[in-house]
């Protein structure tokens, strides 16, 4: 219960400092201040994607056991999960007709999913430690396909809809060479590849590193929380809540459907990783969360349509209240 209430406060706290300090900055009206203030705000997220969350990531890997090969079908469920709701959002974006700002937000918000801080915290609950244990591997991917798939993507439709020189390259080629030197592909990779490799070298992970990760990972979700904060807006659009409800009975009906059938069809049912029709139930949990804060951080470093992204992240979290209860009946049953 206390790392259920610490978990939530974090999410809370940053959020409302952020607007908290940006309401401030707003009744200064300065102009030097607003762009002091921009300036904080790419600074913070960056710390965070670039310098504190590749050695939290690097030494989760490191510590994963790997002596189970089972447990690698996890991360197939995983990245299959986001890839579904890429899909449905790339379609929901066609169907909706939405611009370039939009139909970038629409598309990336459907995929990026928060699997760590409110799924791990739902699982947790629901499901107790063992099942707690398994979301390492369930997450396996995600960083990789959050900064190889969504972020290139999104800079793609914010190219589209901040049209400029830097704009002009559009091709395959050109992505592909985007890719390449996206320093957060770059850095997820390396810390993704060196904890591999601590792992497999078979060295003992220092203690010190449990306790660090424990400071790291809040402090990281606080700081791009407080810089979502610094641009957010607690309420949703009306002319939003249409796409919303769209995309949250994409998030939480069809992704799950399809995580079942996934892993029926790769033995993670009784008798599969994690004991019994465990791994089934944490991959259903997971699927099942709403958008992630890195849905914002993406849209606004990618000068996507923010209000938008807010709409969408707001209406998905607020689900939660339906969602959860929901899980609460369904999990029992599976298996």
């Amino acid at each position: 219960m206390f790392d259920f209430v610490r978990s939530f406060s974090v999410i809370f706290l940053g959020l409302a400092a952020g607007y908290v300090f940006n309401r401030a900055i707003d009744r200064r009206a300065a102009p030097v201040g607003r762009a002091a203030a921009d300036r904080l705000q790419a600074a913070l997220q960056r710390i965070a994607l670039l310098g504190i969350n590749p050695i939290a990531f690097c030494g989760a890997v490191w510590s994963l056991d790997l002596s189970d090969r089972r447990n690698f079908l996890l991360p197939i469920v995983g990245v299959s999960a986001l890839a579904t709701g890429l899909a449905l959002g790339l379609a929901g974006a066609r169907l909706l007709r939405l611009p370039p700002g939009k139909a970038g937000v629409y598309a990336t918000c459907a995929s990026f999913t928060n699997i760590g801080n409110i799924g791990g915290l739902v699982v947790y609950v629901a499901l107790g430690e063992a099942a707690f244990g398994l979301i390492p591997f369930y997450k396996l991917g995600e960083e990789l396909w959050y900064y190889t798939v969504l972020f290139p993507l999104a800079r793609s439709y914010g190219a589209k809809a901040n049209p400029g020189p830097a704009a002009a390259a559009t091709g395959p080629a050109a992505g592909i060479l985007r890719v390449l030197r996206d320093p957060f592909f770059l850095i997820a990779l390396l810390s993704v590849s060196l904890g591999l490799g601590l792992n497999a070298a078979g060295l003992r992970r220092p203690a010190l590193y449990a306790p660090l990760n424990s400071v790291l990972v809040p402090l990281s979700s606080f700081l791009m929380l407080f810089a979502i904060g610094m641009r957010m807006r607690f309420a949703i659009r009306r002319e939003h809540r249409a796409a919303a409800a769209l995309l949250i009975a994409g998030k939480a009906l069809v992704v799950p459907c399809v995580v079942a059938a996934l892993s029926l069809a790769l033995g993670l049912g009784a008798g599969g990783a994690g004991g019994g029709a465990m791994a089934m139930k944490v991959a259903l949990a997971l699927s099942a969360m709403p958008i992630g804060f890195l849905g914002l951080v993406c849209a606004s470093l990618n000068r996507l349509d923010v209000d938008y992204a807010n709409s969408l992240w707001l209406a998905s979290n607020g689900a939660l209240i339906l969602i959860v209860p929901v899980l609460a009946a369904i999990l029992p049953l599976v298996g």
